[in-house]
């Protein structure tokens, strides 16, 4: 298709493609093939980011129930995509670039993969069966690695250096650490055994990153469009790509984005009536796949959105982990909260500038009274901490959620 040929969209129409694509409510299962791809995040203030990720798209779902998925079940492996992720073990196949990527990257950091002393922790792992890193390799402290992101001992370099390599993998989590074992314990002999060429891991990996985002820009940021290549080679990888019809290029009001014919499927849907009363009100994550490229996001939603947890306390304009509030295809807000034991404390809530906290829009209330039932049961709390800024309606809404199970809510 060429640049004039290419499907044409308005920017309203793009956001409604794009929530109707995300949200339909959906099984685990279901969701998990949808995406493709979830970014794994280990901080866990109101859960993980798999946590809001799925809780935001599967009715009923509850935080960690993720995991049953993926170590009971084994419907995710971990692996590596736009970052550490949760991917389908089906797709193994495609971690080969990255493997060979992180690979070279070890060894100019000086791990050697292939080292003596790489060759008994695997053969430890084979032994024993699944451990973490505090029952692996010798224990000893490096003094050169002081300060290192991942602890100063040689043998938990080398075990990250085996995972990111492909040669070990996630088990299962232990207080949220690796359980290290060997690929062939974790995966099916069908999902090992597959005989691909590097294009073709390529091209899964570009797909899939466009698959999860929903609808993706050539020019979002790096991290984005982290790959084990570079920019040239992974044009020639979407050109081919779009040449088979597995991508699509589309022009939302003069701005290039790529998608997926999954994605295009629900373009239906788009020209129905919208009303924001039947998509409700989500909590989602900060690294949910549809605030991947933010750029996009101010463009189409009009939500200038940034994530401030590595930012210093001072420099901090709405929170340490804060999430946006989706509203049928509107971002209304945003919300800066912790869970502990039983108890959820939003610390700060901050309306979005064309909302008026004293008069909110017709059925924005309503729907955010569900949405926060919806949290709270997700969570298990059975108490809440309300802060200023939420405004009357707003905090009724809280309020009667709150009252509706029978928890206990404190302004």
């Amino acid at each position: 298709m060429t640049a004039q040929q290419r499907l044409a969209l308005t920017r309203a129409d793009a956001r409604r493609l794009l929530v109707n694509y995300h949200f339909r409510p959906a099984s685990l299962e279901m969701i998990i093939r949808r995406l493709g791809t979830i970014q794994f995040d280990p901080l866990a203030p109101v859960g993980t980011n798999p946590d809001l990720v799925f809780q935001s798209r599967v009715p009923g779902y509850r935080r960690g129930d993720w995991q049953q998925a993926a170590y009971d079940h084994r419907r995710l492996v971990d692996g590596w995509d736009k970052q550490a992720s949760l991917i389908q073990p089906r797709e193994w196949w495609a971690q080969g670039p990255f493997h060979r990527y992180f690979a070279q990257r070890w060894r100019n950091r000086g791990v050697d993969i292939d080292s003596a002393e790489a060759y008994e922790l695997l053969e430890q792992v084979g032994r024993r069966g699944a451990a973490t890193s505090l029952e692996l390799g010798d224990q000893q402290v490096d003094p050169a690695l002081q300060g290192s992101w991942y602890g100063n001992k040689r043998s938990k370099h080398l075990l990250k250096a085996l995972w990111d390599t492909g040669r070990l993998m996630t088990h299962h989590r232990v207080n949220g650490r690796h359980a290290y074992d060997l690929p062939e314990r974790v995966l099916s002999r069908d999902a090992i055994q597959v005989d691909a060429s590097e294009d073709d891991a390529l091209q899964r990996l570009v797909v899939r990153r466009v698959q999860a985002a929903g609808l993706l820009r050539p020019t979002a940021d790096a991290a984005v469009w982290f790959l084990p290549c570079k920019r040239d080679e992974r044009n020639r990888i979407v050109s081919q790509a779009l040449a088979e019809g597995e991508l699509i290029e589309i022009d939302v009001e003069g701005e290039r984005y790529w998608t997926s014919p999954d994605v295009l499927s629900t373009l239906e849907s788009v020209s129905e009536p919208f009303s924001p009363a039947s998509h409700g009100v989500r909590f989602l994550a900060p690294l949910d796949p549809l605030m991947w490229d933010r750029g996009a996001v101010a463009r189409l939603f009009g939500f200038d959105y940034v994530w401030e947890v590595y930012k210093p306390h001072d420099q901090r304009r709405w929170g340490y982990y804060v999430l946006p509030v989706l509203w049928g295809d509107r971002c209304v807000a945003r919300f800066d909260a912790r869970c502990r034991r039983d108890t959820l404390t939003i610390l700060a809530w901050h309306w979005e500038h064309d909302i008026t906290a004293s008069r909110l829009p017709d059925g924005l209330a309503e729907s955010l009274q569900y949405a926060a039932c919806d949290f709270l049961d997700y969570l298990g709390a059975n108490r809440v901490v309300l802060p200023r800024g939420l405004g009357r309606e707003g905090r009724r809404a809280w309020q009667r959620a709150v009252k509706s199970s029978h928890r206990r809510v404190e302004e």
